[in-house]
């Protein structure tokens, strides 16, 4: 079944930082920004240069990690009561998206201080036009490399 071509266009990109950072072929190995328009989804500086057909994307996976939150406590000197309690850099939230096709590639983009919430809620009206899920929709029987799956 062909994804339609009349899909909602979406575009992540400034002032949010996203990033394609590889995982297929034909989108090459890094770029800019997360399109989703004229029946294809990629990447570009300004509109989609690099894109692959929605009718070749079997799910789409959308995780949030947050790291960089420490706190860490120095002494000055070794039995001396000069501790300094340092508050470590603030936590930076990543969510991290990734198209799996039908030929089994996964194709990564990185985007920064959104949550993902934030990115599905994009995502979804483009995704749902095309008919292509969440991964965390699928049952476990569909998802790739599971055993059992199709």
């Amino acid at each position: 079944m062909a994804a339609p071509v009349n899909v909602s266009t979406v575009r992540i990109g400034p002032p949010v930082r996203c990033h394609y950072r590889g995982g297929t072929a034909a989108l090459g190995k890094h770029g800019r920004h997360l399109w989703i328009r004229d029946g294809k989804i990629g990447h570009g500086e300004v509109t989609l240069t690099h894109g692959i057909p929605l009718s070749e994307v079997k799910s789409v996976e959308v995780s949030e990690r947050s790291f960089g939150e420490t706190d860490v406590q120095i002494r000055a000197m070794p039995g001396l009561p000069l501790n300094r309690h340092v508050q470590g850099a603030a936590p930076k939230l990543v969510t991290d998206v990734v198209v799996r096709t039908a030929d089994g590639h996964d194709a990564l983009w990185t985007i920064e201080n959104r949550s993902s919430d934030w990115v599905r809620d994009r995502l979804r009206p483009a995704l749902t036009e095309a008919g292509i899920p969440f991964y965390d929709d699928l049952r476990p029987d569909q998802r790739p490399n599971v055993p059992g799956s199709r």
